[in-house]
């Protein structure tokens, strides 16, 4: 009978798996528009390419001006979406945002900031374009999808713009 020899605990903490991180992605994304029509397997698969980050209340995810290098998944906590100091939006788990990166790379408009501490992945562009490569059939539902998502922030900003707009009689 072969002796298993222990593993280094270096190695072991290294490589050990982030407690179901990913099953809590997949469970979001799985909510949300953008994987709206997808499989819960295909949704698993893409949830396990994402990139799982931490933050504390007060820290910054990123700056207006960043480049946009992907999308956000909140998965707990909840992000202020700010601009020159004024709070645009408050995301809460399940939301997705920055998803205009997707489609680009054009810097960030607004500053997201951890209101508490929260969990959240990250959809990167790259990654992505790597799977609609890979996935074209996919890829369609996804793209559309995405654009739903865009059109429907356009139309919520322009509802916004609307409603301040309509008691001001400018020149």
């Amino acid at each position: 009978m072969t002796e298993k020899k222990p593993v280094s605990a270096l190695w072991h903490n290294y490589f050990k798996q982030q407690g179901g991180w990913i099953e809590d992605a997949a469970k979001k994304c799985e909510e949300n528009l953008l994987f709206k029509g997808l499989s819960p397997t295909v949704i698993r698969w893409f949830a396990s390419k994402m990139h799982p980050r931490e933050y504390r209340a007060g820290e910054n995810i990123f700056h207006a001006g960043d480049e946009g290098a992907g999308a956000i998944l909140l998965r707990t906590g909840s992000i202020a979406i700010r601009s020159k100091g004024v709070d645009l939006a408050v995301i809460k788990p399940g939301d997705m945002f920055g998803e205009v990166a997707l489609v680009d790379g054009q810097a960030r408009t607004a500053d997201a900031v951890a209101i508490e501490p929260c969990k959240l992945v990250f959809l990167l562009r790259t990654d992505l374009d790597d799977w609609i490569n890979s996935q074209p059939k996919h890829a369609g539902k996804l793209l559309k999808n995405l654009g739903a998502m865009l059109a429907r922030r356009l139309l919520e900003c322009n509802k916004s713009m609307a409603k301040k707009t309509s008691g001001d009689i400018s020149k």
